[in-house]
């Protein structure tokens, strides 16, 4: 009869006992058996029967268990009932078998079960409660409950504890890269239900929601006994203090292992400890090496290439973020290639996880061991978060991580990239035309052997006829300038003969010289809100081709073949903007009109410029860079700049052809400090001769001299501006100086002084005010979203 009672309670116990998942115990799911009450009314006491009669040993009604918004135990397990021949028993007595470094009492204590000496029954609730709490501890490797019924005594609750190690010295050992310190928090760190201070008395407001009503309800929790910390292996104050591994140490070596790989990136990591008879713990890191890079998807001889661009050393201790590195180069070295989706090899990834021996001696063996991943359930729960970051992030950084690793081999899948195709936007606003939306599009077609690449480019904005805006007493000039503006062009890169562009556009559009001054979209804003736009507009029909080598990353040389009907236009009546609508629309300078000819070349550098920087636009003209403006702050110092030389033959200011020349030349340089503070210089020179009206120098205005009037030194051959920029973080002050020569004498140096505060790489607010005997209290104000130089 003893046997076949055992085995009953044994059934009911065990899976009840096991300790949670954060204990390190157990992978397998609990599964709680209860057996239905006798059907001829047995002895068993009432449920609601106080577990102790001593105050000093207080337990939880109901069975504590309001975790994670799970109901109480009691509202669905029954109470454990033990049946000797038809006879119901209940436990009167508790016994705690297997302790070492604790005690009865203590353990007692902690868990609010009945003294030693207490001969009360304990209920089925009142068992299950104190099992949960032992499990729950996180003291215990193992918690094994079993009756011990006698023939003439009572039956007595027997448990086998089997205590988590106890550590008398912790020591790191293979770290190169990493500190100790950096890897204590992880070995030590408490679960959520351990806070910082443990007597901190917690009430919990629990909210509960059925369809369309909620009740809340403020009650004390009943909490997960937290163990006193000196009973505990932790470190306080820098200094390792001796004590049990709460939460068992193959769960603490797999904190650090996740520590490693997830939080620093050590995606090779392993983890091996030999913990000793005497408590002395020796945690061997090995931070990973890479043995071997393998590129899949082409060809051996592009695969070479793949692999010399990546520029990861086998050997070398590998990183998630030398991963992202590795593929930002070879698509910035190689852009005809691109990562391939590999999220069917991710999903055959091996898992990891630390698996413990022992040996005779008591030694304790801990290692890291890969095996196959489980299979997803067939129904999963799918969460998802939406915020500001995802809507306006649609690259995240931290998320790249597309690579497959095999063991210590890194297998990396690439394929052609497919043509890319980019549409934007052109919300052009101008003082000659009035609101003009258009579009702007860029085919590029690759090719996979990397001999010829393709773009085509086009653009069109048509000026609407908004506000009764016309040239009074000229319907046909009106007429005219509400022409549809069109521009294309085709170009190949010819890598191999170091071609980065060779190709020819033809146009018919509304054009400017002014982009070195101040970007289009703050130029089409401003001319929207307070008919202000800063710029000088003509009418541009002809033709450009063009031929432009880069024999290194940073260095362009090009020439350019232009041939261009050019004529004038005006400002449109009344000013279509949203403020000053009423004022006189803003002047547009007049142009030499009729047929130039002109030939362009130039040398560019950019120490920011990747490989895969695009170059070239469709805009393109003397004064502006071929050369893709780099995004973001950079840490190191950056120079960059441009010379072109652009030698022609037009209508001169007697209306009879003329030759002319123009040299112009613009360089800059940051000089970071550290993250979003440094300096910023620029020099732009340009002089001339015989120049045209739009070609001539001016300066003033935003980017030209801030703090004066748009132009307002015009009509000179040559031209002198300086200007430096400090910034700290997101506020920063400028100072620009210029002059311009005209009329065979300089002007008088023009200084101008302001202050910005940044919302980030670019956008920015500007004030500035000129300092000379115009100089006024009120400054000169703007919001910008481009930067120019």
């Amino acid at each position: 009869m003893n046997r076949l009672a055992l085995a009953l309670c044994f059934v009911s116990f065990t899976a009840l006992a096991q300790p949670p998942q954060d204990a390190g115990t157990s992978d397998a799911p609990a599964v709680i058996n209860s057996l239905p009450p006798p059907s001829d009314g047995g002895s068993a006491p009432p449920e609601d029967t106080a577990a102790s009669g001593d105050p000093d040993y207080p337990t939880c009604p109901e069975g504590f268990s309001e975790e994670a918004g799970a109901p109480a135990d009691s509202t669905v397990l029954g109470a454990m009932q033990v049946e000797v021949a038809g006879q119901g028993l209940t436990p009167t007595g508790l016994e705690l078998r297997g302790l070492q470094r604790l005690t009865d009492p203590q353990v007692r204590k902690l868990v609010g079960a009945p003294p030693s000496d207490s001969s009360r029954a304990l209920t089925g609730n009142e068992v299950q409660a104190l099992m949960q709490r032992l499990a729950r501890t996180g003291l215990f490797a193992r918690v094994e409950p079993r009756v011990r019924v006698s023939e003439q005594g009572p039956a007595v609750l027997e448990v086998t504890l089997e205590e988590n190690p106890t550590l008398t010295s912790v020591e790191f050992v293979g770290l190169q890269d990493l500190r100790p310190d950096d890897l204590w928090d992880a070995l030590f760190k408490l679960p959520s239900r351990f806070p910082e201070n443990n007597d901190t008395q917690e009430e919990v407001a629990t909210l509960r929601l059925h369809k369309r009503h909620g009740t809340l309800r403020v009650v004390s929790e009943c909490p997960t006994p937290r163990p006193p910390r000196p009973w505990l292996a932790r470190r306080e104050d820098g200094k390792f203090q001796p004590g049990i591994m709460l939460g068992g140490l193959d769960a603490a070596l797999e904190r650090i292992l996740q520590t490693l790989r997830e939080d620093e990136g050590y995606l090779l990591a392993t983890v091996s400890a030999t913990l000793s008879p005497e408590g002395r713990l020796v945690v061997t890191v090995d931070e990973g090496r890479l043995e071997s890079v393998e590129v899949r998807g082409v060809d051996e001889a592009m695969a070479a290439r793949v692999r010399e661009a990546l520029n990861l050393e086998p050997g070398s201790v590998f990183l998630r973020s030398d991963a992202r590195r590795a593929i930002e180069r070879m698509e910035s070295r190689l852009p005809f290639l691109q990562e391939e989706d590999s999220e069917a090899p991710r999903e055959e990834r091996m898992t990891v996880r630390i698996v413990e021996e022992r040996e005779a001696d008591g030694t304790r063996r801990y290692s890291t061991r890969e095996e196959a991943p489980r299979k997803p359930p067939r129904h999963e729960r799918v969460e998802f978060e939406v915020g500001w970051g995802r809507l306006f992030n649609d690259d995240d950084d931290e998320s790249r991580d597309d690579l497959t690793l095999e063991g210590k081999r890194l297998i990396v899948h690439v394929r052609p990239r497919p043509p890319d195709l980019d549409v934007d936007l052109l919300p052009v606003h101008t003082q000659v035309t009035g609101f003009a939306p258009g579009l702007k599009a860029n085919l590029r077609i690759w090719d996979s052997k990397d001999r010829v690449h393709t773009t085509l480019d086009a653009a069109f904005f048509i000026p609407l006829r908004l506000g009764g805006q016309r040239l009074p007493d000229d319907p046909e000039g009106t007429r005219q300038q509400r022409r549809v503006n069109l521009l294309g062009g085709a170009k190949v890169q010819l890598p191999a003969l170091g071609l980065e562009e060779l190709g020819a556009q033809v146009h018919d559009f509304i054009d400017t010289l002014d982009r070195w001054r101040l970007g289009d979209f703050d130029s089409y804003f401003y001319s929207f809100l307070i008919n202000r736009p800063d710029r000088d507009y003509f009418r541009r029909e002809g033709f450009t081709a063009f031929a432009t080598w880069r024999w290194q990353r940073s260095w362009l040389a090009g020439v350019e073949v232009r041939g261009d009907t050019v004529s004038s236009l005006q400002s449109f009546t009344p000013p279509l903007s949203l403020f000053r609508n009423d004022h006189p629309p803003f002047p547009n300078a007049p142009v030499n009109e009729g047929r130039f000819r002109s030939a362009v070349v130039r040398l560019e550098y950019s120490g920011a410029a990747e490989r895969g920087t695009r170059v070239g636009s469709l805009f393109r003209t003397p004064e502006t860079t071929l050369f893709e403006r780099h995004e973001g702050w950079k840490r190191e110092p950056t120079l960059r700049g441009f010379v072109t030389m652009e030698v022609g033959e037009g209508p001169g200011a007697d209306g009879a052809d003329a030759r002319f020349w123009k040299l112009v030349g613009d360089v800059a340089m940051d000089l970071p400090v550290n993250w979003h503070t440094g300096l910023s210089l620029r020099l732009r020179a340009a002089t001339g001769h015989d120049l045209p009206l739009q070609k001539q120098e001016a300066l003033g205005g935003w980017s030209a001299l801030r703090g004066f009037g748009f132009k307002e030194l015009r009509g000179g051959d040559s031209s002198v501006l300086a200007s430096a920029e400090y910034r700290w973080h997101g506020l920063g002050i400028f100072a620009d100086l210029g002059s311009v020569h005209a009329a065979s004498a300089w002007s008088d140096a023009k200084l101008g002084l302001g202050g910005s505060f940044h919302f980030g790489d670019d956008v920015r607010f500007e004030a500035a005010w000129r300092i000379d005997d115009k100089a006024r209290l009120t400054p000169e104000a703007r919001l910008l979203f481009n930067r120019t130089f």
